[in-house]
């Protein structure tokens, strides 16, 4: 089954409370305006402050630092820090909901298939694999949907309104970081696309270990009586190998991911960092909106968000 026929399958049942969903994704939205904010708030504090401590330090008459500037916005600061707490607090909470709501529906409806189907379907497969569909697969998808959704929304959401508000302080600057999205994007596809094939693999391996380990459970006392223990002790751990090594190879090239993204990321915030402060001294930027400048290219967070999230959704397809 292709990937957007997996996520149309979910959507069946997550649609059954749009409701919640769309009211925990609505609050993800506001909750990342409010973490947007924070740098630029924090800049006109800091743009402020600088301005008043260079005119006391150059002897301007009446130069004195803006207390009543300064508090309304550590105030607008606060009331910002409040909405995103309370926004992300309440978006998980009603993602949870759909969530563990949903997940219900989908064990039903297994419960409700296992029953109508013939006999003769567990001929040619293993109990075991089939009871691993029961519990370790949905409960797979159970946590992908609720650790991966919102997280997911929120860092592409992010990396377009920090693109809008870079662009607003500095359109030079800016281009720096409008050039480092294509490329960590085609980093983190093509390391997707290579591990991809190892997630199936491993779901493979997985369940057919499931279905040996029930199996040979289920007929420990014919194995005693015909002495096939050392037979069956060899089969396992061929299984074990294979998971072993499909495993590995599934998390090694998935755990790539985070340290391309994250030297992606340091090289574009040195070269933000170097370009904004000679920015700063020819006169082109502020202070504090060079250091909200330099925030937004830190969040690289984002960046590991989608790489991270988007390899643990591989395992739902």
């Amino acid at each position: 089954m292709s990937k957007r026929n997996v996520f149309l399958r979910l959507w069946d049942y997550l649609q059954q409370y749009k409701g919640a969903l769309f009211l925990a994704i609505f609050l993800k939205v506001f909750s990342s305006v409010m973490s947007v904010l924070e740098p630029f708030i924090l800049g006109l504090a800091i743009t402020e402050l600088t301005a008043n401590l260079l005119d006391m330090a150059h002897g301007v008459a009446g130069a004195h630092i803006n207390i009543s500037y300064i508090a309304m916005i550590l105030a607008l600061y606060f009331l910002r820090g409040l909405g995103y707490e309370l926004g992300s607090y309440w978006s998980n909470y009603f993602m949870t909901d759909a969530v563990q709501k949903s997940i219900h529906d989908l064990r039903r409806d297994l419960s409700e298939k296992i029953n109508k189907i013939p006999v003769s379907y567990f001929d040619s497969q293993q109990f075991g694999n089939v009871l691993g569909r029961f519990t370790s697969d949905v409960e797979t998808v159970s946590n992908a949907l609720q650790q991966s959704f919102l997280q997911i929304i929120n860092a592409f959401l992010t990396i377009f309104l920090v693109i809008c508000m870079v662009l607003y302080l500095n359109w030079r600057l800016a281009l720096v970081v409008i050039l480092i999205i294509p490329i960590t994007y085609i980093s983190a596809q093509f390391i997707l696309k290579k591990s991809q094939p190892y997630f199936k693999k491993q779901a493979d391996a997985l369940g057919d270990m499931n279905g040996f380990v029930q199996e040979n459970l289920t007929g420990f006392n014919v194995i005693k009586l015909y002495g096939r223990e050392e037979i069956s002790s060899e089969e396992f751990r061929e299984i074990t190998q294979n998971l072993q090594e499909v495993g590995f190879k599934a998390s090694f090239i998935s755990g790539i991911m985070m340290p391309v993204l994250s030297a992606i990321s340091d090289m574009a915030y040195l070269i933000v960092a170097v370009l904004g402060a000679l920015q700063v001294l020819s006169g082109n930027l502020t202070v504090g909106n060079m250091q909200a400048f330099v925030q937004y290219v830190s969040t690289r967070s984002n960046h590991y968000t989608v790489g991270k999230y988007s390899s643990k959704c591989q395992v739902i397809t």
